[in-house]
């Protein structure tokens, strides 16, 4: 099988436990507004230009037979993406490294080898691999490959998923992922919705039959400001998670801006510029609420 990602991050310490290579999957049926991978909402290839690292030196423009690219008055490149093929002649004309392809078609073999080079790290700290994104589960033929790849090495399996397939597809993974790491954003269905592009129903009801299953789950919660940073909007979510049962543990999580320069690099619109990251004593203070409804931050 073959899948789109759009890299492969080695000796990684935050998509799970030990040290671990993320395979990061293109496509994903979420838009949350405060995303800082939107280079993987598109299932499809896509032309990223960097401008910091651009010299100006025209390559990319002359090397476009569409016409796609042209000088701004400041010396940057404008793409028009409306017409642009994505042929690949600007990136090898670049000498820079502004103009990049992001996402790649990779077979599930080709995958497994490049996850599995830091083995040795993994025996040694406890990690494995994660397979995140975007959303794993979109491209379930090819994650399940990759995951059978890795039980069958031996090796720890973790996914990252906004449970927002169907549970059959959730299902189907169950003998594959030792540990769920599962995204709860906003109580509210109506605000997840706005914020995301989706209500929540599916997400809480695939998360009480992962729960009722035995599967270890991690359940996350970004905190935005302006969208969930209130004592009362967590409170509302630590109700849902300590409902759930199981060997559920819970997480918040700091809303930060340092993917937002991708949605500039890829002619997207970033819809929360502007925003500040969330640090210092009112966030320490949402971090302890789950503790007063007897959730567990850690498995």
């Amino acid at each position: 099988m073959k899948g789109t990602i759009t890299t492969i991050q080695r000796m990684s310490i935050h998509d799970g436990p030990g040290i671990r290579s993320t395979l990061f999957m293109k496509g994903c049926n979420l838009r949350c507004a405060w995303c800082h991978n939107p280079e993987t909402w598109s299932p499809h290839p896509q032309l990223q230009y960097i401008a910091a690292k651009c010299i100006y030196c025209g390559s990319c423009i002359g090397a476009c037979d569409r016409r796609a690219l042209r000088p701004a008055a400041d010396g940057r490149v404008v793409i028009d993406r409306r017409i642009c093929t994505l042929c690949g002649r600007c990136v090898e004309a670049c000498v820079s490294g502004a103009m990049t392809r992001v996402g790649r078609l990779i077979e599930s073999g080709e995958a497994l080898r490049e996850l599995l080079l830091d083995r040795t790290f993994f025996r040694t700290s406890g990690g494995g691999v994660t397979l995140s994104g975007g959303e794993p589960l979109l491209q379930a033929d090819f994650a399940e490959e990759v995951l059978r790849g890795c039980l069958d090495e031996g090796v720890h399996t973790a996914v990252e998923s906004n449970q927002t397939e169907p549970w059959p597809v959730v299902e189907r993974f169950l003998p594959l992922v030792r540990l769920w790491m599962c995204d709860l954003k906003i109580a509210d269905s109506e605000m997840h919705r706005r914020w995301t592009g989706q209500g929540n129903e599916r997400i809480i009801d695939n998360l009480r039959r992962l729960a009722a299953t035995g599967s270890p789950v991690i359940v996350r919660t970004p905190v935005v400001p302006g969208v969930n940073d209130t004592e009362q909007a967590v409170e509302e979510l630590c109700r849902i998670v300590a409902g759930l049962g199981g060997e559920v543990a819970y997480e918040l999580l700091g809303f930060h801006t340092l993917g937002f320069g991708k949605f500039d690099n890829l002619g997207m619109e970033n819809p929360m510029s502007g925003a500040a990251a969330l640090v210092g004593e009112r966030f320490e203070l949402l971090k302890q609420i789950p503790e007063r409804f007897g959730i567990r931050r850690k498995l």
